[in-house]
């Protein structure tokens, strides 16, 4: 199992984000924090697709949260219907591992023609079209995965929301100790990567249908895990803010159904676990994620984690039961089988 390229790149995470932030240099976005402060840009829009797109919930949360004005829309759907959102007093903060997928390169075409205030990149590849464009480039620098997903994901994780908190004037101290501690705690995760596979063969199986559920910037973890347990396993699963669960889809709850929760930020924690007693009560196999489990409560374990690291700790469980799901289904592990790692077609 080991030899598996996809779980070879889950287990070298917490070294890519090491090596990230000891190169990290945020010193670029001070022009753009005090151009923000002055006013001079009527919102923030944040773009990108599947996994890069997901990875900027939690930045695009802490902007409101400091009374920023922005907007959180994939790319395809700001180039087709949400066009009029961009003025040219915004600033434009497209993420995209490639730097070059069809949609980044259709907004791209769209911005050369009507050009916003400034335009800020995050990518992997600095020779990308997406890179060249930009006014200012971050760099995820990580390896480039063979397969789905993981260390660039992880890494645009925690660069969008640094940059994002820097944006905002925030001192970053604190933020990058919480990082600091997070990768403590995946590598201590996955150090017991086996133990981790064998319960969630244990707890979950190949359930019947699976839904994920969060609220805040634990919807990007909940995004992503559905995206890479369909691209790993080939099992769909199903995505939702835990509040939206209620309006409708509560309605299919039974023995059927297995529900991961995540616990969350402090804020809703409670709203979440209620859900969860509640999915219980109907018959759900209903399983609880936070890095501090709640006695007496069905959970599947997760790094600890803290801050802005809580929203990298959430994935990693996921990751784990995407490869545990496609062994038991007899998948070898994100082998892609109609897709390829970057999407060239819109």
């Amino acid at each position: 199992m080991k030899d598996n390229v996809y779980l070879r790149d889950i287990l070298s995470q917490p070294a890519a984000l090491r090596t990230m932030l000891a190169r990290l240099d945020l010193e670029a976005l001070r022009p753009y924090t005090q151009a923000l402060k002055n006013g001079e840009y009527d919102r923030i829009i944040l773009t990108g697709m599947g996994a890069s797109g997901y990875a900027a919930y939690p930045a695009w949360v802490y902007l409101l949260q400091a009374g920023i004005p922005a907007i959180w829309v994939d790319c395809a759907e700001l180039i087709h219907y949400a066009r009029p959102s961009m003025t040219r007093r915004s600033l434009i903060w497209i993420i995209s591992q490639s730097g070059r997928s069809a949609e980044v390169l259709r907004l791209l075409d769209w911005l050369s023609h009507a050009p916003p205030a400034a335009a800020i990149a995050l990518t992997n590849d600095p020779a990308s079209p997406l890179a060249k464009a930009a006014d200012l480039t971050l760099f995820i620098d990580a390896q480039v995965e063979e397969t789905v997903s993981t260390r660039t994901y992880m890494n645009s994780l925690a660069i969008t929301q640094l940059a994002a908190l820097a944006l905002c004037g925030t001192n970053l101290t604190p933020h990058l100790e919480a990082l600091e501690r997070v990768i403590a705690g995946i590598g201590s995760y996955l150090a017991t990567w086996e133990v981790h596979l064998r319960l969630m063969e244990s707890l979950v199986g190949v359930p019947q249908h699976l839904a994920i559920l969060g609220r805040g910037p634990s919807m990007a973890a909940a995004l992503t895990g559905a995206l890479i347990i369909g691209e790993a396993a080939r099992y769909p699963a199903l995505a939702l803010n835990a509040a939206q669960f209620r309006h409708g889809p509560l309605e299919m709850v039974n023995e059927m159904l297995t529900v991961l929760v995540f616990a969350g930020q402090e804020e809703t924690a409670a709203l979440n676990m209620r859900l969860l007693q509640e999915l219980i009560s109907y018959g759900a196999s209903a399983l609880w994620l936070s890095p501090q489990p709640e006695a007496g409560l069905p959970a599947l374990s997760m790094p600890q984690a803290s801050g802005i690291g809580l929203p990298l700790a959430e994935i990693v469980p996921l990751q784990l039961l995407s490869v545990a799901m496609a062994t038991q289904a007899g998948i070898v592990p994100g082998k892609f089988l109609h897709t390829g790692k970057v999407t060239l077609t819109e």
